[in-house]
């Protein structure tokens, strides 16, 4: 957060008093600050424009408001207006418990009955007395308080009011008692009778003078469909569209009212197409509300369906979920949710899709359910384009004009529905939190799943879990309603934190590399900053060198480095092999690298034997390299590409493809350990699960090394694990103390397994 300081704290108190827009995050930080600086005038300011605001919002009298105004009046710097609108909350409760239904007493009515009534009547007549103390001690307050405003004439008003009223009531109360004591069985006195309903009248009169005198509980005002419409953030072109088609529904209307009839009736069928969190269903619902306000449907009720409860298992049965959902959404709207899935490409003879498909159009064009019901289809952009073409009879029902593509929304947009998110749960985000939600948005927008609205939501939601779990329950009434930088820091993962450059022994060369590639892309991004031009950055790269020297292990150091520099925003490594790209069938290849691209997006794709892509003239791994260099630069600094494999089978394969050989320029060398270098490993990897050993241990371990044919960093690690194994195996069973269950000793690596 911003450092804060006096002369800043009054410039932005002033302006905003003047009337310019009010920064309610910046203004709890200056309260905070205020109160532990002990700046006493800038704190009644800064809580006097809270307050003000919070009030002007909300029209309640909430928890932290209340704290507020106690907090102003306790420094005698309660403003007037203020006051008046804590004043009026309070009285518009009142209004609600002075209004007493009074049964009526007849002289016909058995005694029991009479007993009953009269009973009921000391009960209300005992509680509306306290009610009216109460009232007259607020009313003598807000005299003292406002003596010099325009209110003190209705106040002294309402205050003799209160005054009539009570001693009308307390006579109410004794008149109530003599009745009730003159009963003798059926009879009573008729002058009680007469008294006590001369006095319930006037009793009334002077309960509705007070209420007269109190100011009226607010009304809710519903919205309309086409109003909540333009309450939604984004979404400019849309909001043109279905008003002009709201207007256009206006218009046949006016048409059918005047006697001009028309044949072609416009459909009200519509599709909504967009990425993840871009508002489909909530459209869907206003243009439901919209319908209905209309009177083109009966209710604004909208039934949700997708594949699963559409699409049966056997012949038949989905005709009849089909049917079951019509008549559901009978009267209202049909939505289906990704649409496209319900005839999928690939789908095999014993699909029941297009069985959903046919069932839809038909109950949608005849039938008992024709014309009472509005479809709805949701999906995807180019999956909704190829499912509509691929189902003419289904298209049809959609003429071009009601299809609605929902735009992704702009970093503007996204941080305003992050503050709306954060308003409806009473926080408020700082101008730090602002930007550090735009940092997590932008890390997590790396392909076409991005959630948009949705991410917003989610990432919110976890901003408060952190603030609460950070506070718990001893958080400060302030904290509760502002978000902050520190709520929007991602937890930092496991594997981030298990991997460093000081991990890694020997691999000379690809420090050094790793070294450079750093210092490349920090001033490549300083001379960005700067606006200079900048030098394209080649970080896709081969890493070549035998078995067991670390590929892997540096290729997840890779991309925890290319995360920290931010050329990554998720930083995670894919590792896939031969078996994870290629099928047997024409085709199948590219689908599968393509979703393997699509998994690595955002982070570092490494091939492992890269080289087993290269085969004979038939083989289908030559598909899987051909995928991979045309998506490649599709995907520019989304996606960094590394190759693994022995040095000449990956020279070979390089050389063998110009468009992998101009898009892979940078190769790491990776030299077999030295016999120290893979003891140091074997003890390192030890030491991680708390082992211990002397050095005639460490002795053993290189010994054991230098025995094995070609030894490399994997064989280290397997005669430790190994060694564990051989361990717990000779102390199981035997009471032994903690330490020993840490020591490794020569035995354990000598004895073979």
């Amino acid at each position: 957060m911003k450092q804060i300081n006096l002369d800043q704290v009054q410039a932005d108190l002033s302006r905003w008093e003047t009337g310019e827009t009010v920064d309610e995050a910046a203004l709890l930080s200056y309260a905070h600050w205020s109160r532990a600086t002990g700046q006493r005038d800038e704190l009644a300011r800064t809580l006097t424009l809270l307050a003000t605001r919070r009030f002007r919002e909300t029209g309640t009298m909430d928890p932290l408001l209340n704290r507020w105004m106690k907090e102003l009046e306790s420094m005698h710097a309660l403003p007037a207006e203020l006051r008046v609108s804590q004043l009026n909350e309070k009285l518009r409760r009142f209004r609600q418990t002075l209004q007493i239904e009074w049964p009526t007493l007849r002289e016909a009515d058995y005694a029991s009955m009479k007993v009953q009534i009269l009973t009921d009547y000391e009960a209300k007549t005992s509680s509306l007395l306290d009610q009216l103390d109460q009232l007259h001690e607020e009313v003598e307050r807000a005299k003292s308080d406002l003596r010099d405003s325009e209110f003190k004439h209705q106040l002294e008003q309402l205050s003799d009011a209160v005054v009539d009223a009570t001693q009308e009531v307390a006579a109410l109360e004794d008149d109530t008692a003599s009745l009730l004591a003159s009963m003798q069985g059926n009879y009573f006195s008729r002058e009680a009778f007469r008294r006590f309903n001369e006095r319930v009248t006037t009793v009334k009169s002077r309960i509705g003078t007070i209420i007269g005198l109190l100011p009226e509980q607010k009304r809710e005002t519903k919205s309309s469909g086409i109003e909540k419409l333009e309450t939604m953030i984004g979404l400019t072109d849309i909001k043109a569209r279905v008003k002009s088609w709201y207007r256009f529904l206006l218009f046949q209307q006016e048409r059918e009212k005047a006697g001009f009839s028309s044949i072609h009736q416009p459909s009200l069928h519509l599709v909504f197409t967009g990425n993840p969190g871009t508002g489909k269903t909530t459209l869907a619902r206003l243009m439901a509300e919209i319908y209905f306000e209309l009177g083109l449907l009966s209710r604004p009720d909208v039934i949700e369906a997708d594949r699963s409860s559409l699409v049966g298992a056997f012949v038949g049965q989905t005709e009849e979920q089909v049917m079951n959902k019509v008549k559901e959404a009978e009267g209202g709207v049909l939505f289906i949710d990704e649409a496209y899935a319900l005839k999928r490409q690939d789908a095999s003879g014993s699909d029941y899709g297009q069985a959903a498909i046919d069932t839809l159009v038909a109950a949608m064009t005849s039938g008992e359910f024709a014309g009472k019901f509005v479809v709805i289809l949701a999906g995807y952009p180019e999956e909704m384009r190829h499912f509509l073409l691929a189902n003419p009879g289904l298209r049809s029902r959609f003429p071009d004009s009601n299809h609605y593509e929902l735009p992704n929304y702009s970093d503007e947009e996204l941080i305003a529905i992050g503050e709306k998110v954060a308003d409806d749960n009473n926080y408020v985000l700082t101008a730090e939190a602002k930007r550090a939600l735009l940092a997590r948005l932008d890390r997590q927008r790396v392909d076409a799943t991005f959630g948009n609205a949705r991410t917003v939501h989610n990432i919110l939601l976890d901003a408060m879990f952190q603030k609460g779990s950070r506070f718990g329950a001893n958080a400060p009434l302030d904290e509760m309603a502002i978000l902050t930088e520190l709520d929007f820091v991602e937890p930092q993962s496991e594997e981030d934190r298990a991997l460093s450059v000081d991990d890694l022994v020997g691999m000379a060369e690809a420090k050094r590399q790793l070294q450079e590639i750093e210092a490349l892309i920090t001033v490549q991004k300083r001379r960005r900053e700067l606006g200079l031009k900048t030098a394209p950055v080649e970080l896709h790269a081969t890493l070549v060198g035998n078995s067991g020297t670390g590929k892997t292990t540096f290729a997840h150091l890779y991309a925890q480095l290319l995360k920290k520099t931010g050329y990554l925003k998720r930083g995670h490594l894919k590792v896939v092999s031969r078996a994870d790209l290629v099928s047997g069938y024409v085709g199948q290849t590219a689908q599968k690298t393509k979703a393997a691209i699509r998994d690595a997006l955002g982070g570092v794709l490494l091939i492992d034997e890269a080289y087993s892509l290269s085969g004979g003239p038939n083989d289908y791994g030559k598909e899987a390299i051909d995928t991979l260099v045309d998506e490649m630069p599709k995907h520019g600094e989304n996606l960094v590409v590394v190759l693994a494999g022995y040095e000449a089978p990956m020279r070979r394969l390089i050389e063998s493809n110009p468009g992998l050989s101009s898009r892979i320029k940078r190769s790491i060398h990776f030299e077999d350990y030295s016999i120290a270098e893979l003891v140091e490993i074997a003890i390192r990897y030890a030491e991680k699960f708390g082992y211990v050993m002397d050095e005639d241990v460490r002795s053993e371990i290189e010994n054991r090394i230098r025995q094995m044919e070609r030894p490399n960093a994997r064989m280290a690690l397997s005669l430790i694990d190994e060694a564990i194994a051989r361990q717990s195996y000779r102390l199981v069973g035997q009471d032994v103390s903690e330490s020993d269950f840490n020591q490794l000793l020569v035995v354990d690596i000598s004895t073979k397994l």
